[in-house]
């Protein structure tokens, strides 16, 4: 870095905290001079008439500052690409001279009185901030420079900040140890100035890199204009890695291999503080990288959330998770923006053009809309389209609505998008999401799970210490060119990572094949009929059915609800055929099982509320209402017990013993009146122990999901403890449910459930849990058996018909999703073949297109260099990428990359 001492204006260099050599620049008509140091001391910039701003002294006036020089100072960094003498023999006389040192503005080494760094004043002037930049350094500011930065360091502190998320006070703070570990006071901080020249320069290279500079929307005219984003070289994207006219006469048989599937979802991590800020910064990038133009997207805000939609209650009532109850724990108290909502294609895992934005409170559908409607601006060419969204199941009802409500030129795309929800976050859904929207069991998917945007929040959150405390204009910045390079590295590493891929594909397909023959041949005779059944899911009776989930027409899981029903049902039969009257019984029954529920409900009020408390008190005058009615009949029902019923204390009532038949559990001492009451209890008791499975096993999804929330999303004390509370409610959930499993459980065994029956078990403290399908698969879970409630479906008492139909229910279902997965394997394989193509042809296209703007004629000669730098680098990818493919691909895939022509 470089600074102005006061009183003089020598210059002093130090690159990456290393003191240099001085070096002699030019000499000065006049007698100003400069010295380069790691400290420096700013002028006082230049008096404008520009309107007086929020923060004079904020980021955006000095951004100001730079604006008009942009096209200045990139002609100035790109004329370095060239050197005089290139080519020439050396001074050595011995070689041509092609190499020079990238951070040395003079070749020779000179004394200590020869060290002065100083500006000319010849004529015609040369601005100084171009001066320095010829000299390979970067001023801070443009206006009378006194600070500059090394090209080098820039360089340098821009990579690490993308590799490590190292933030820019922190590699400042590096520095300034490397100068003087032991006295930092003696040195002057210089972390805004590094600040702001980073973030000219990253802008500027990301218009060099992006072609912008050298006109690439010319030859790219299908593409947004002015777009800084780093585009996938496997997705289809038409006029440029796959024809038009292919695309329109692809059969629906080849779907799969010219989808362009996209991915979306919310990171409430990437927030930024609610703190005074410039509110006059804006993004120097806005709205032509990863982050939509800022106003126009408050000027959308202000209509569409304040406008009540249809679907504006913004929870999902799907999955029961209960994440917004969260949500509203966590209240992101102290964040402007709440997160960030991003697209990306869910193949590759790359950021779209323009398709993030900041949330406040929260992932609204509005923000969603938007961010997806910026992310298809160009797909008016594409002629397949999915999305995977882990709420697409709420998020389709209205989406149509607020599209043509609000982005009218979209309703065409929308109306031939397909959705479904990724693989991991579905299981956390209801049966009738997960056998509509599981991408195993859609058609031309491939073996897209949509989880890759997850791990992209992975990497992304180690900025947000960072980006939390910037104006939003710098922090958009920060996080376009951080997206960026996630790109970028995709770009450049996907295929290695696709051969890998594609090798485990023939693999896997080779697996399930020999698998799926197998399971043909033993069930040859069904095969036919289940084929009838169709793969597509459908609505009986208000329910979704798909033969990819069990139905057990013959065998299901009982509710006491529907054992119930059974009953009454099978009573007013015999009533209307031999006269025989036992609806009576069999409602007194349930009566007595859900005034046990009762007891148990009050039981555990009783152990938190006082005696008199007045809740307590009205629960217990309820019960005594119901119960004493129900007693009095008792003795008619049951005569045998009219000696041995217990004393009844109205005041206590969840005590008394009801004195159902399961209370006797020997038949010898159970009286005889019981023995029809024992069968009706049995049938509902069944019912009652699926209703407690199914209430264990929602309760222990619904506490994993939200304990991962609370991992993730929820911090300060405060909050913490609010949602600790909320976890303890969903934990005893869990344990309520296993209490009503193991009475109903045991009063089964009393009235003669055998205990090695395999449907129904014993219920262990130790089995309260599952497998978080809301996370990615950890080693060693494909050996880790859950506990057997949630593979049980077969009703007790099944006789050898029925279960024999309920196996062949079991082994349809298993045959359906076998062979919807080979089919979704033969797809990803065929999917990986034309993903591969379509890189070398985008490699392939863009060393043409480079060659061809590199051949244009600039001002700067540098400008061509870079230019041919840069086709140079594509011509490396695409002649890597072919020679991968000739060693794993199939030859008709190598065979179309040699005879491709492009238009």
């Amino acid at each position: 870095m470089m600074r102005k001492r006061k009183g003089d204006a020598r210059i002093q260099l130090v690159s990456c905290g290393v003191p240099r050599k001085k070096r002699h620049v030019s000499n000065s008509t006049g007698n100003q001079e400069a010295t380069t140091s790691s400290t420096a001391t700013l002028d006082t910039p230049s008096v404008n008439s520009t309107p007086p701003k929020a923060c004079p002294q904020g980021a955006s006036t000095f951004m100001d500052e730079f604006r008009p020089h942009l096209e200045e100072l990139q002609d100035t960094l790109l004329s370095l690409e060239f050197c005089d003498g290139v080519g020439e023999i050396c001074s050595c006389g011995a070689y041509p001279a092609i190499y020079r040192c990238m951070d040395c503005f003079l070749p020779h080494v000179l004394c200590a009185d020869c060290t002065l760094l100083v500006f000319c004043r010849c004529l015609p002037k040369i601005p100084d901030r171009v001066q320095l930049i010829k000299s390979s350094l970067f001023p801070a500011t443009t206006n009378l420079p006194a600070t500059a930065l090394t090209l080098t360091l820039l360089n340098e502190m821009h990579v690490h900040g993308l590799c490590s998320k190292k933030s820019t006070h922190d590699y400042h703070d590096s520095l300034q140890r490397l100068t003087n570990a032991v006295f930092l006071d003696l040195l002057p901080k210089r972390a805004r100035e590094c600040g702001r020249s980073l973030r000219i320069y990253r802008h500027l290279a990301a218009r060099r890199r992006s072609g912008q500079v050298h006109g690439i929307d010319e030859l790219l005219p299908h593409r947004r204009a002015n777009s800084l984003a780093i585009y996938c070289v496997a997705c289809p994207e038409p006029f440029f890695n796959v024809a038009p006219e292919v695309l329109m006469k692809a059969s629906e048989d080849e779907r799969h291999k010219y989808t362009k599937f996209l991915s979306i979802d919310g990171n409430h991590r990437l927030q930024r503080k609610n703190k005074n800020d410039d509110p006059d910064d804006v993004a120097i990038n806005e709205g032509n990288a990863y982050f939509v133009d800022s106003k126009a997207f408050r000027a959308y805000l202000d209509v569409a959330e304040k406008k009540k939609n249809d679907d504006d209650s913004e929870r999902s009532t799907c999955t029961h998770l209960r994440a917004s109850r969260l949500q509203k724990v966590a209240k992101f108290k102290n964040a402007a923006v709440s997160g960030v909502i991003s697209v990306q294609c869910a193949r590759h895992g790359l950021y779209q053009a323009q398709g993030s934005v900041d949330m406040e409170k929260g992932e609204t559908y509005a923000r969603a809309d938007y961010a997806l409607m910026n992310a298809l601006a160009d797909a008016q060419f594409q002629r397949w389209l999915m999305l995977l969204y882990d709420i697409w199941c709420h998020y389709i009802i209205h989406l149509l609505t607020r599209t043509s409500r609000y982005f009218g030129p979209h309703v065409p795309i929308i109306e031939r998008l397909r959705g479904a929800i990724p693989k991991m976050h579905v299981k956390n859904h209801v049966s009738s999401c997960q056998a509509r929207w599981t991408p195993n069991y859609i058609r031309s998917t491939g073996e897209t799970c949509g989880e890759l945007i997850e791990t992209s929040w992975a990497e992304h959150n180690q900025t947000a210490g960072a980006t939390k405390e910037q104006n939003d204009g710098h922090r958009h910045d920060t996080l376009d060119d951080n997206f960026g390079f996630w790109n970028w590295k995709k770009n450049t590493n996907i295929v290695r990572s696709s051969v890998k891929s594609y090798k485990a594909c023939c693999q896997e397909l080779a697996r399930r094949e020999e698998k799926f023959e197998q399971l043909s041949k033993q069930y040859k005779e069904y095969i036919a009929d289940w084929e009838a059944m169709g793969n597509e899911p459908r609505q009986e009776n208000g329910t979704w059915v798909s033969p990819f989930m069990p139905r057990f027409q013959n065998g299901a899981p009982p509710t006491q609800k529907s054992a119930y029903e059974a009953l009454v049902k099978r009573a007013e039969e015999l009533l209307e055929v031999v006269g025989c009257d036992s609806l009576g019984d069999v409602q007194y029954i349930n009566e007595g099982l859900n005034l046990e529920q009762e007891q148990c409900r009050i039981r555990a009020l009783a152990k938190k509320k006082e005696p008199k408390d007045e809740t307590l008190v009205a629960a217990r005058l309820s019960l005594h209402k119901k119960v004493k009615p129900w007693l009095s009949r008792q003795v008619d029902m049951f005569p045998g017990l009219r000696d041995d019923l217990p004393p009844y204390d109205p005041t206590l009532p969840e005590h008394i013993e009801l004195c159902l038949p399961s209370a006797y559990p020997d038949d010898k001492h159970r009286p005889r009146s019981m023995d029809d009451f024992a069968k009706i209890e049995f049938s509902l008791r069944e019912g009652q122990c699926y209703d407690a499975l199914h209430k264990l096993r929602l309760a222990i999804q619904t506490f994993n999901h939200n304990l991962k929330f609370k991992q993730q999303f929820v911090h300060g004390q405060s909050p913490n403890t609010r949602s600790q509370s909320f976890l303890q409610t969903l934990s005893s959930d869990k344990v309520h449910a296993q209490e009503k499993y193991r009475r109903a459980y045991q009063a089964l065994l009393n009235l003669g459930l055998s205990p090695s029956d395999e449907s129904l078990q014993p219920l262990l403290d130790n089995q309260l849990w599952s497998k978080d399908y809301s996370k990615e698969a950890a080693l060693g879970d494909s050996k880790l058996e859950e506990p057997w409630y949630w593979y049980t479906g077969l009703s007790v008492g099944a006789t050898k018909e029925e279960k024999d139909i309920w196996t062949i229910e079991v082994a349809g279902v298993r045959w359906c999703r076998d062979y919807e997965g080979l089919k979704r394997c033969r797809e990803e394989k065929g999917l990986k073949e034309v993903e591969m193509l379509r890189t070398y042809i985008s490699y392939k296209r863009y060393a043409e297109i480079w060659t061809l703007l590199a051949s244009k004629s600039w001002s700067t000669r540098g400008t061509s260099c870079y230019g041919y730098k840069q086709a140079a680098m594509y011509a490396s990818l695409k002649a890597d990428t072919f020679e991968n493919i000739e060693l794993w691909y199939p030859i008709e895939i190598a065979t179309q990359a040699r005879d491709h022509v492009s238009p």
